[in-house]
């Protein structure tokens, strides 16, 4: 049922969607790296050692990292449109950055290639299903050295702007009468740029667990707006969310 959802044309056909890409694309430039996000990026991940950027897009965390220094990046997404876009930017701006397209559920890396990675804008949550989730972390986990962080967003169940709505949601699920294309409760459907975009919007417990299980070791989760005040292009990209960072234990002697 998980692989069926993650065929509907609401999970992979919106991100290859020309509108959505050109969002993105131009989202490259006019919001560029959060400062919650170069805050973390720089506390956590190692300019001198090869970060992996899972979920890019057309690859503005990718760009905003490799013109702060970080030279070994690799750009990682499911969706083939955004990844062309991010190749031409790369040409474009004269900078030689690996681009791939896949699944983050399965990646073509091999064991421990990685001294850090990012997972931005709650693309960790556009993968339908708890398992399909579990699966992606764990993925993380094996790419990384031990030791490494693993950094990724996710908006926040309890986030008191929306507890109206998720209270009539618990209701109809209750009911029996939500959405049928949904899997699990705190599933939506989002209009984004004139399709729809599947996301999973978790509680913090939720997510906790997630890592856990995952075999990762909780190192801090904080609001964003914890972290930094962002710039109104910014809040307009992206509502508020919950910042994650992981680490892959130290293997034992």
């Amino acid at each position: 049922m998980h692989d069926h959802i993650a065929n509907q044309p609401f999970v992979r056909g919106s991100w290859e969607d020309p509108a959505h890409a050109c969002e993105y694309v131009a989202a490259v430039s006019d919001v560029g790296l959060w400062k919650s996000e170069r805050l973390l990026i720089d506390r956590y991940l190692p300019r001198d050692g090869t970060v992996l950027d899972v979920g890019c897009g057309a690859g503005r965390t990718t760009f905003g990292m490799y013109e702060d220094g970080y030279g070994r990046l690799i750009g990682f997404d499911l969706s083939a449109a955004m990844i062309a876009a991010a190749r031409r930017i790369a040409v474009e701006r004269g900078h030689p950055i690996r681009f791939d397209v896949g699944d983050a559920v399965s990646m073509p890396y091999d064991d421990v290639s990685f001294h850090g990675a990012l997972f931005s804008a709650q693309g960790f949550m556009c993968i339908p299903g708890r398992e399909r989730r579990l699966h992606a972390l764990r993925e993380v986990r094996r790419v990384l050295r031990p030791g490494a962080h693993f950094i990724f967003t996710t908006h926040d169940r309890a986030s008191p702007r929306f507890l109206e709505f998720w209270r009539e949601e618990q209701d109809r699920w209750d009911r029996g009468e939500q959405d049928a294309r949904l899997l699990e409760f705190g599933d939506r459907l989002i209009p984004d740029s004139g399709v729809l975009t599947y996301i999973h919007i978790p509680t913090r417990t939720e997510v906790a667990r997630l890592v856990a299980d995952a075999g990762f070791i909780l190192v801090e989760d904080r609001l964003r707006s914890e972290l930094a005040v962002e710039s109104e292009a910014i809040r307009s990209f992206s509502a508020e969310c919950r910042m994650w960072v992981v680490r892959r234990p130290q293997e034992r002697a």
